[in-house]
């Protein structure tokens, strides 16, 4: 599998610095922000593999992010996973009303995440050997 490019969104430093150590440790490439415009912008300019969302955020909250990103043609097949502290039903549904692929509850792992990260970027590979790409 060739390296894979993961963005991340996130306002919490801390949080940011140790997923972004631990994917590229696990040998991805990984981008890094914290505002969801940013990450918005970033995608328009590079298409990422896979994107990590936490939900609570200034401005441009993770659900906007995501309806933003699966209503795009070029965009909409990125697998999303919600990363966030938010864990009651009502945000489990919103996120999977808005086409988020996977929600990981904070405090999550690197562990965890790293074995939901690779399981959709398998997922991805997988397609892209069937279609020929």
């Amino acid at each position: 599998m060739r390296n894979k490019n993961i963005l991340i969104v996130d306002d919490d430093a801390s949080i940011l610095e140790l997923f972004h150590d631990v994917l590229e440790g696990e040998g991805f490439n990984v981008q890094i922000f914290t505002r969801g415009w940013e990450a918005l912008q970033a995608v328009s300019r590079e298409r990422p593999d896979l994107v990590i969302l936490d939900i609570m955020m200034p401005r441009v909250n993770g659900f906007e992010v995501c309806q933003i990103l699966k209503e795009n043609p070029k965009t909409r097949d990125i697998p999303v996973i919600f990363l966030t502290a938010l864990s009651h039903q009502e945000a489990l549904r919103r996120a999977a009303e808005g086409g988020a692929d996977d929600f990981l509850v904070k405090p999550c792992t690197p562990e965890r995440l790293v074995k939901h990260v690779k399981r959709y970027l398998e997922k991805e590979t997988e397609t892209e050997g069937e279609t020929g790409s």
